[in-house]
């Protein structure tokens, strides 16, 4: 059997340890943070530790492209730098509980692929920000509002055809 001072000890050890790995996991997630650039370096994204956008440049260069081609890369890049931030988080996690942790586990699970998008997936993106009319074209109308019903909702359990209301 421990003796109260023995067991103080092992407890005092045990925060003592809970501290150091708390303390490792904040400096690592504060680090965590990452960026990307294009191939040609017209657009550079940077992401914070949970992928977040934090930053976005665009050069000169950036609004040479077409809308189309310019969202998709933003989109590339920025994919990129989250899949940079989740790999830090991930080593973060397994340096301070090991890579057999569950807590490692559940945040590999959700990293993202480290594949670019195949380019269906990627014309889809531009498609999704094509322009769907030509500039001459007048605006189309707005949607058509829904209309109010001509006689208020009634309550279930009422079938007079009697107004609450006074005329």
């Amino acid at each position: 059997m421990k003796t109260p001072e023995e067991w103080l000890r092992e407890f005092e050890g045990k925060i003592a340890d809970a501290q150091a790995k708390a303390a490792a996991i904040k400096e690592g997630l504060e680090s965590a943070g990452a960026s990307a650039s294009s191939a040609d370096g017209a657009i550079t994204v940077a992401v914070a530790p949970n992928g977040a956008l934090s930053e976005l440049r665009l050069t000169a260069a950036a609004m040479t492209k077409s809308p189309q081609a310019l969202a998709a890369e933003i989109m590339a890049t920025a994919r990129a730098a989250q899949r940079t931030s989740a790999t830090h988080v991930a080593e973060t996690f397994a340096a301070v509980g090991g890579a057999g942790s569950e807590t490692y586990k559940m945040i590999t699970e959700y990293l993202p692929p480290d594949d670019e998008p195949e380019p269906e997936t990627a014309r889809a993106e531009q498609a999704r920000f094509a322009p769907q009319a030509e500039p001459d074209d007048p605006p189309p109308p707005p949607p058509a509002r829904p209309r109010r019903p001509a006689r208020p909702v009634r309550d279930d359990d009422d079938f007079s055809d009697e107004s609450i209301f006074r005329d």
